[in-house]
């Protein structure tokens, strides 16, 4: 892995009015890497400019949330959305060698380890520095080294999750990508899935221990913004992969390990805490602005151009052909049972008690067969101006919802006793998200089996995770066919669930 002596970035958009004291070094937009941690502020800007990096379109900023990994999941109907990209197109049929995907696969490979590179450096610098540069001395210290250690361990799961296979598909001893953890890094050998896994479980717990004094506090609380300024940094922990965030990563990981009983200690204590301290609730806040249901979201991301570049929402009215996202198969794969159609001033309407179906899809023209996709459009009123700014930029990566799933996919093969918590947390995330006992979905939860129950799990899943890149991971985790857009299934196969590692990385042994 050849990386270069990296800069990082100071001049964030997003922090201007928030940390202009900071900014008062020479050159304008880059600082060495000398000065850089020699003051508590410097490692600040190290850690909001690992952020800020992964923002990029290549990156969460689209490629890994709704662009490339949803593709990979057939998750939207291109041909039905007034004109094909040919990247998504590629990426849907799993043609590797695409034109136009080729180098996008590139791209997102070399941006996402040059981010696992700065947040290797940061690690190595923050380890062996004075503790009373900062001005919450060791806490503060042990504060943004844990979230370093945790962001190189959710960034590189990712890489595992595309470039090598599912340990459901019995990788054995081959290797695929390496799990880089020094800097710099000019070759990594790479490793075993089951290797790679366990080094990012292995950072994730230090992460824990690092992270716990600021975090499990009875004072812990989250800002409805991302400020960053003064103890805003410390003491309201915003979106950042906090302890709670890295606990949620953890458990996501020991599931894709195969390792239930880990998996389900993880997201135990995530719920466990959320129900005690009433936190990430899954409510409707939409009439404040919250088209994205952020309130449960655990992990986000601000992107500060999420809006500006995102032609999945910005339909262009002044173009021929405008461009927008149409969910694919809305009935057959998502909300079917669950739709209902009404009349409004002599005009049928497709409606749902589901808030994902209301908030985050529209009937073009009322047509029933053009579905788009709104959960990134810019919301235009709302109670709250404060809130439309973060629900208007947040990209979900980690929700509270999905500590429900993890545990329920794991009782449910538990017995009578574990089917029925199961059942009774599946019930509790539908109904948060607006779904009746009378709703088809919620009735056929009390009658299910452990594998009808599985199903729908899955089902509502796909629903949650509209636009957030997890939808792929689901069939690949569990070596399942995805469903296709025409009818019919994509087969679970090794050339459909691993994407070749780029050629500039294939020559390491």
């Amino acid at each position: 892995m050849r990386n270069k002596l990296l800069y990082l970035i100071l001049v964030l958009p997003f922090f201007m009015s928030s940390c202009n004291g900071w900014l008062n070094v020479e050159p304008e937009d880059e600082i060495t890497e000398e000065k850089l941690f020699t003051t508590g502020n410097g490692f600040r800007h190290a850690l909001n400019g690992i952020y800020y990096s992964m923002e990029s379109q290549n990156l969460y900023g689209k490629q890994l949330t709704w662009g490339v990994a949803d593709a990979l999941g057939q998750m939207y109907s291109y041909n039905k959305s007034g004109s094909v990209n040919e990247m998504e197109y590629g990426a849907k049929k799993y043609a590797w060698d695409h034109y136009a995907l080729k180098p996008v696969i590139t791209s997102i490979w070399k941006e996402a380890y040059n981010v696992v590179a700065n947040c290797n450096n940061l690690v190595q610098q923050i380890e062996n520095a004075d503790s009373e540069m900062f001005d919450w001395k060791g806490q503060e210290k042990a504060m943004i080294w844990g979230e370093a250690l945790a962001l190189r361990a959710f960034i590189q799961f990712d890489m595992l999750r595309l470039f090598a296979p599912a340990p459901a598909a019995n990788p054995g001893e081959r290797k695929f990508i390496p799990y880089v953890d020094t800097y710099p890094s000019y070759v990594s050998k790479p490793k075993t899935v089951d290797e790679c896994l366990e080094l990012i479980a292995k950072d994730l717990k230090e992460a824990k221990q690092l992270l716990w004094k600021f975090d499990t506090a009875k004072t812990f609380s989250r800002s409805d913004n991302f400020e960053t300024k003064g103890n805003t940094f410390l003491g309201r922990r915003g979106f950042h992969l906090n302890y709670w965030a890295a606990t949620a990563l953890l458990a996501r990981v020991y599931l894709y390990a195969q390792k239930e009983d880990e998996a389900l200690e993880q997201a135990s204590e995530v719920i466990n805490f959320a129900s005690e301290k009433r936190a990430f609730s899954i409510a409707n806040r939409y009439s404040y602005g919250d088209r994205k249901c952020y309130s449960d979201v655990i992990f986000g991301l601000h992107v500060i151009d999420l809006l500006k570049y995102n032609s999945a929402v910005n339909i262009m009215e002044n173009e021929s052909r405008p461009y927008y996202l149409c969910v694919s198969e809305i009935e057959k794969n998502y909300f079917g049972e669950d739709l209902y159609k009404t009349k409004v001033e002599k005009e049928e309407i497709v409606k749902s008690n589901d808030y994902r179906f209301t908030y985050w899809i529209e009937d073009m023209k009322n047509q029933h067969s053009n579905y788009r996709f709104r959960k990134y459009e810019a919301m235009s009123s709302g109670s709250t101006a404060s809130v439309i700014d973060v629900s208007d930029h947040i990209v979900p990566f980690i929700r509270m919802s999905e500590m429900y799933y993890i545990a329920s996919e794991i009782l449910c093969k538990r017995g009578a006793e574990g089917l029925s918590k199961a059942k009774t947390f599946l019930s509790y995330v539908k109904k948060c998200r607006g779904l009746k006992d009378s709703d088809v979905s919620v009735k056929q939860i009390a009658t299910a089996n452990t594998d009808d129950f599985v199903n729908l799990l899955i089902n509502d899943m796909r629903r949650e995770w509209l636009g957030e890149g997890q939808t792929y991971f689901i069939y690949k985790r569990l070596n399942k066919n995805i469903p296709a857009e025409k009818g019919g299934f994509i087969e679970a196969a090794e050339n459909v669930f691993v994407v070749p590692v780029p050629d500039i990385e294939t020559n390491i042994k």
